[in-house]
């Protein structure tokens, strides 16, 4: 198997991440273009923007692979996933980091959640986590699977959210990074004990935040403890969500189309985003209202078949430490 090579991210001492959250490819091309040097494929976000269904790994392996391929596809930044407990026990996990390099994932994140998993947003769920032995055999056989691609490896820690204190946190964050974890996001309801093992320097790799349930923690306090980036997990689909809701009783109770104009962006603004190719104008459309109505082929000529922002080779993600 010929491996191409990718572009690359360097997680760097005192140079913080911003990583965004995509749920789909066109909110992975608005967040490239707003300058997220580095995306994520949020299990959370997917399940719900796509299935309309809760994270609790209803989300099978093939329609996450597909959804990261799709967001891949449509962006030049390294696109980390997120895969959750690996789908099962190491073999499940080496098969899905597999197909999310062939997908063109430059990164790919394994949490110690129990399959099936209950996101860490659901407060009341049951909560369990695989031993330290599992859980670092399945890092060890995601890691083997990982180095044809140049995957970079997040090893996720659960030990915050299912209560079980921050010496259980550092132990099992220093045996995933021993297992071949590049670096570990240590999931966590407040950013107290996040800094108190920070600030401990008993962490072998680097540590990667979702700060969702922290959110009043600044960007330049978590730099200032040494933590290397964070995850805009689900701000775009909590954003479509609002601006949807909203627009969805507007368009019931409107007496025209026009009336909702000022809450829309231009259908030109669309056609900019997914690259509708140049010339393609309201001018150059020939009549809809009978059996004629056709495309010229010579547009059909012109039309890429890809979208231009795709190459052959997909994207990884290196870490230097």
């Amino acid at each position: 198997m010929s491996i191409p090579v990718r572009s690359r991210l360097q997680l760097k001492p005192k140079q913080f991440l911003k990583i965004g959250g995509a749920h789909d490819a066109l909110s992975a091309v608005l967040l490239e273009r707003a300058g997220f040097p580095a995306l994520w494929v949020s299990g959370f976000a997917v399940s719900a923007a796509q299935f309309a269904m809760p994270d609790v790994n209803l989300v099978s392996m093939t329609e996450s692979v597909d959804a990261t391929r799709r967001i891949c596809e449509s962006v030049k930044v390294p696109v980390i996933v997120d895969a959750d407990n690996g789908f099962g026990d190491e073999t499940n996990a080496a098969r899905a980091v597999r197909e999310y390099g062939l997908a063109g994932a430059a990164g790919v994140c394994i949490e110690d959640n129990t399959f099936p998993k209950r996101c860490s947003l659901y407060p009341g769920a049951p909560r369990e986590l695989v031993t330290i032995d599992e859980m670092c055999l399945k890092l060890q056989a995601a890691k083997r699977a990982a180095a044809p691609f140049g995957i970079f490896l997040i090893g996720r820690v659960e030990s915050l959210i299912a209560d079980l204190g921050t010496e259980d946190a550092i132990k099992r964050a220093n045996a995933y990074a021993e297992a071949g974890a590049d670096a570990v996001l240590i999931h966590s309801k407040k950013f107290a004990p996040i800094l108190e093992i920070a600030r401990s320097r008993r962490l072998t790799k680097p540590l990667i935040l979702v700060p969702t349930l922290f959110g009043e923690t600044s960007f330049e306090d978590m730099t200032a403890c040494g933590i290397a980036g964070a995850i805009y997990a689900n701000q775009m689909l909590r954003a479509m969500v609002h601006a949807c809701q909203s627009m969805a009783g507007k368009m019931i109770s409107s007496g025209s189309l026009a009336e909702l104009d000022s809450g829309l962006v231009k259908v030109s603004d669309i056609n900019k985003l997914v690259n509708v190719q140049a010339g393609w104008s309201e001018s150059d459309s020939t009549p809809t209202n009978g059996t004629n109505a056709k495309t010229p082929h010579s547009a059909i000529e012109k039309a890429p078949r890809l979208n231009p922002r795709v190459k052959k080779s997909p994207k990884q993600v290196v870490g230097e430490v």
